[in-house]
């Protein structure tokens, strides 16, 4: 059977189109907590996949071969390779993080049990989020501005206030904020702007959520005040921001690596 009768098999074969569109979805949730250091909510999503015995959360995992070992293997090469591409995007330096990929990628093709792969999926993920956590880390040298980064990391589907922050610390907010300008050249609330926007043009560039769904998911208090921040800071709309960069490369054209 040649390549294209197979896919239109697979394809009238597939009952529901709604369960690969969750899939995917969360799949690119997945990325994008990795790719923004959010080790919080990936050990939420861990504990999760652990109970459903290393499959993704939604439970959705595609047959890539008939022995279960290769399978999961494969599963695990392509996590992998996705994950060192959407940590390039959002900073990681591309030398160090293709090399991370490839020292995993041949410890997984030289596991012997199923269980060892899982593990290995744990780990992977949860490097290369340790590492984007890590990236605005090292250049704070302040406690309590590390701290209020990881506050906002972990709440920035809330809407969150300097206030907010500081009692969370119970430090001043008047002396958090001096700090963290200092440090970061930039306001917290700039900080949170920032933070909140850059995981809108990841949900734009690969999910198909509303305005209002991206909106309502980053806790701002509209949809209309969410496009108004959203075109102050990329110069452009969501949808027109979508029509330009929807499901393109997660390399930017600067990047000449091998793929």
């Amino acid at each position: 059977m040649g390549v294209e009768q197979e896919l239109e098999k697979r394809l009238l074969s597939e009952r529901d189109n709604d369960i690969r569109r969750t899939a995917y979805n969360n799949e690119i949730k997945f990325y994008g907590m990795i790719s923004a250091g959010d080790v919080e909510a990936l050990k939420i999503y861990s504990e999760q996949r652990n109970k459903n015995k290393g499959q993704s959360v939604n439970g959705r995992k595609g047959i890539l071969s008939k022995d279960k070992l290769t399978n999961e293997k494969y599963h695990a090469i392509i996590m992998t390779a996705l994950i060192s591409r959407f940590c390039i995007e959002a900073g990681l330096d591309i030398a160090e993080s293709y090399s991370l990929s490839d020292i995993y990628i041949i410890r997984i093709d030289r596991s012997i049990t199923i269980e060892e792969v899982w593990a290995l999926c744990d780990e992977i993920s949860m490097t290369y989020c340790l590492r984007m956590r890590d990236l605005t880390k090292n250049k704070v040298v302040s406690r309590y501005v590390v701290l209020a980064i990881d506050y906002i990391r972990a709440h920035v589907q809330e809407p969150l206030t300097v206030e907010q922050i500081a009692n969370s610390l119970s430090v001043n907010s008047s002396y958090l904020s001096k700090l963290f300008k200092k440090e970061m050249g930039k306001s917290i609330s700039e900080y949170i702007r920032d933070s909140k926007i850059e995981i809108a043009e990841n949900m734009l560039r690969h999910l198909d959520d509303t305005s209002l769904q991206i909106a309502n998911y980053l806790g701002f208090s509209s949809q209309s005040h969410f496009i108004q921040v959203f075109k102050k800071q990329t110069g452009q709309t969501p949808e027109e921001y979508r029509k330009k960069h929807y499901h393109k490369s997660w390399i930017s054209d600067k990047d000449t690596g091998d793929l």
